[in-house]
């Protein structure tokens, strides 16, 4: 067995000790079997005695010193059990998260249109009037040119308004996706 292959597997039967230690515990052994001669590394044993003498010295519990994660399937099909027993509670609030995400979305896009058929509007009717009252289609032109400049204006805000929902939406469904399935965040590592 390779220095790199004992201390791979020292580190492996090293579980249940703080990540810290057992990084600076693998550094160790692997400078001292790189400098050992063959009765030194005869020594040590194989690399599960030596890893429950060091977690018995940390004061670990060596009876046990490597707990069985249970699979990932197993935590996998617990989660979707969870998820079916409770899916009359998660299952109005996802609805409802997403439809206020929707109508945000829906209200920032109607802001543009309901200005561009006010201005078209106003500029229809200010060419209609202009021959039988002039100062009233010129005021109904000026404001239909008005309005469409600030929709000029506000296109640009509102376009990265409507890019900012879609992208918070993303990120909250990722980030549910991850909490509900990902096996390999902290808080599945400590179950």
């Amino acid at each position: 067995m390779t220095t790199q292959e004992y201390c791979a597997a020292l580190e492996q039967a090293l579980s249940p000790m703080p990540p810290e230690e057992r990084q600076e515990t693998i550094r160790y052994y692997l400078e001292f079997l790189e400098d050992a001669n063959e009765s030194e590394r005869a020594a040590l044993g194989t690399p599960t005695e030596l890893a429950q003498r060091i977690l018995r010295e940390n004061g670990l519990s060596a009876a046990a010193p490597f707990p069985e994660n249970p699979p990932k399937r197993k935590k996998r099909t617990a989660i979707f059990v969870a998820l079916a027993c409770t899916f009359y509670l998660w299952l109005p609030l996802l609805l409802t998260w997403y439809i206020l995400l929707l109508t945000a979305l829906i209200c920032i896009a109607v802001i543009p249109l309901s200005l561009v058929c006010a201005a078209g509007l106003l500029l229809f009717v200010g060419i209609a009037i202009l021959f039988q009252d002039a100062a009233l289609g010129l005021f109904s032109v000026g404001c239909g040119i008005f309005i469409l400049g600030l929709c000029v204006l506000l296109a640009l805000p509102l376009w990265k308004a409507c890019q900012a929902v879609a992208r918070f939406t993303a990120f909250s469904t990722k980030k549910l996706w991850q909490a509900l399935f990902d096996t390999k965040t902290k808080g599945a590592d400590r179950t």
